[in-house]
């Protein structure tokens, strides 16, 4: 595989457009966000990697020959397996469509050796504006104990700057998030994450103690970030496993819906 220099990025960009779940690919490739890209030749490429720093690759196109299989297999195990052990992390993730080819690849253990791969599903949610604004106009039980912050949140934690390939610019990049405290007590925030492209973005949402959980913290930092980037006509997008059934009736409750599904395969370095 073959590293595009970031003005060759938008060689790429068609195989990835039109699809909510690529935002953060597109992000990559308009360089809102540090990452890298990868190619199997440089004209006209049937396999593309768009690698997000610190998040996870996307990866789109077709193998077409056996040579496509072994070449992919070995940028997984020279390029990818190192840069992981540098980070002093024991997985990566990779995020494509739904196509039996990459079935047979990344589940196969004949090119991937000592990596062990499942393969789960994740859902995009996009938002309804309408459902929104109905459901945010509810009363909601009064929350004065709790202080709600507007605050800039670095993209990149600091143990990630020293790696070679990520640019200067975004050592310092911030995004916009919502932090909720109660006194000294760090309750929930709510993020976006840096994935940003034309008027959508991404977002994170965290409620840190278990007991805390439930109690309306999460919607609450979500609504407030949403009402502050609407002001500025940002539409959110929701991303979530199948299984995470909090994630989804949360992103029902703020008037999320249902966009697409799509594959990732999780993999586990073994010792």
């Amino acid at each position: 595989m073959i590293e595009l220099n970031p003005k060759d990025y938008a060689l790429v960009e068609s195989l990835f457009a039109m699809k909510k779940q690529y935002i953060p690919a597109l992000s990559v490739i308009h360089e809102n966000f540090p990452g890298r890209v990868f190619v199997n030749r440089i004209y006209e490429p049937s396999i593309v990697i768009v690698w997000a720093t610190g998040r996870w690759m996307y990866l789109e196109g077709c193998m077409n020959s056996e040579d496509d299989k072994v070449e992919l297999s070995s940028f997984i195990h020279d390029v990818v397996v190192p840069d992981c052990k540098q980070q002093n992390i024991n997985w990566f993730e990779i995020y494509t469509s739904d196509n039996e080819c990459w079935d047979d690849l990344l589940l196969n253990n004949t090119y991937l050796h000592r990596l062990k791969a499942d393969k789960h599903y994740e859902s995009v949610y996009t938002f309804n504006l309408e459902k929104y604004m109905k459901l945010n106009n509810r009363n909601t039980r009064s929350l004065d104990d709790i202080t709600i912050d507007l605050l800039e949140f670095e993209i990149l934690p600091q143990k990630l700057r020293y790696l070679p390939y990520v640019a200067d610019k975004f050592m310092t990049k911030t995004c916009i998030g919502v932090e909720l405290r109660r006194e000294d007590v760090r309750i929930a925030v709510c993020r976006n994450n840096g994935f940003v492209f034309g008027n959508e973005y991404f977002i994170d949402v965290d409620t840190f103690a278990e007991e805390m959980r439930g109690k309306g913290y999460a919607t609450l930092a979500a609504a407030r970030l949403i009402d502050h980037l609407l002001d500025n006509k940002m539409f959110p997008l929701w991303e979530t496993t199948h299984q995470n059934i909090p994630s989804h009736k949360l992103a029902l409750k703020l008037g999320f819906e249902v966009h697409d599904s799509y594959p990732v395969y999780a993999f586990m370095l073994e010792e």
